[in-house]
């Protein structure tokens, strides 16, 4: 882990080349641009919302307006992109390269780093819209004023912005150690095993479904149902539930949870670099 992350420190000019060439070529041809990395979220919140909130008309709290609950699923889609983002190209990225593995004497590490860090980067473009539209739920709360005496009662302020956003970069980093971790892990196997590839996308679509992004946390034990363990050992619900008090609530992430992500990120990351290592000098065989 300690040679890997340095390799990476040495390298960093050509991981950077390779971030700014990804996010070029991610948009080349494009009329849009930069600005599908908010068009895509937008859509999606806009496909969830018609199928959770109308035709299956799942509810949230009932002190919680429908702007509230509106950009606890657009934090929550944005930041769960990236992540899957990350995982699905990290997990073929050493096969997709095998040029430059089985030829030159080259630093594969920043292979999946690169991946890892363009999808973040991906995510910090849209996250400006994102606080924009916090920014209008916040100077345009509900006029419901049953909701209000609800939300007064129950002290929710609604949607609010403030100085937890300079948390924002703490989760950011941590979201992308957890991430480098599993797709150093994930690239490394799938030299092995090449259907790999193929079972993280199902892998990650089953994640998504069982991490509260479209539906509250409360549904794993509303009606007496014993499915809060999931939540209690899924990195990404804490994450999530990190991203939307950051940025909704105004409030600083619990630190338990914080602490409890942390050991997850180094621990996945140490995993991961470990195993890659191990298995670097057999890279261009496998390929």
């Amino acid at each position: 882990m300690i040679r890997l992350t340095r390799s990476l420190f040495e390298s960093r000019s050509l991981l950077r080349d390779f971030v700014v060439r990804d996010l070029k070529a991610r948009y080349v041809g494009s009329s849009l641009g930069f600005f599908w990395s908010v068009v895509y979220p937008v859509m999606n919140l806009a496909v969830y919302l018609f199928v959770f909130q109308i035709v299956l008309k799942t509810t949230w709290n009932p002190d919680q307006g429908a702007q509230e609950v509106v950009m606890l699923m657009l934090v929550g889609i944005v930041a769960w992109s990236a992540f899957a983002e990350s995982l699905s190209r990290t997990t073929n990225i050493l096969v997709d390269n095998a040029n430059l593995i089985s030829k030159l004497k080259f630093p594969t590490e920043i292979l999946p780093a690169y991946v890892t860090v363009s999808a973040l980067v991906n995510m910090m473009i849209a996250i400006p819209i994102v606080l924009l539209a916090l920014l209008y739920a916040q100077s345009f709360p509900s006029e419901d004023p049953v909701l209000l005496a609800r939300m007064a009662a129950t002290g929710n302020p609604g949607v609010q912005l403030g100085w937890a956003l300079l948390w924002l970069p703490v989760l950011l980093s941590l979201q992308a150690i957890f991430t480098a971790g599993l797709g150093y892990f994930l690239s490394t196997f799938n030299l092995y095993w090449r259907d790999m590839f193929h079972v993280i996308g199902v892998a990650t679509m089953v994640w998504m479904f069982i991490t509260p992004i479209f539906y509250p946390a409360e549904a794993f034990t509303n009606g007496g149902l014993p499915y809060g363990w999931m939540l209690e050992v899924n990195p990404m619900h804490w994450l999530l539930d990190m991203y939307r008090g950051v940025l909704v609530k105004d409030a600083m992430p619990p630190l338990v949870t914080l602490a409890k992500f942390a050991a997850a990120a180094v621990v996945t990351f140490g995993l991961g670099a470990k195993f890659f290592d191990s298995q670097r000098d057999r890279f261009a065989d496998l390929l």
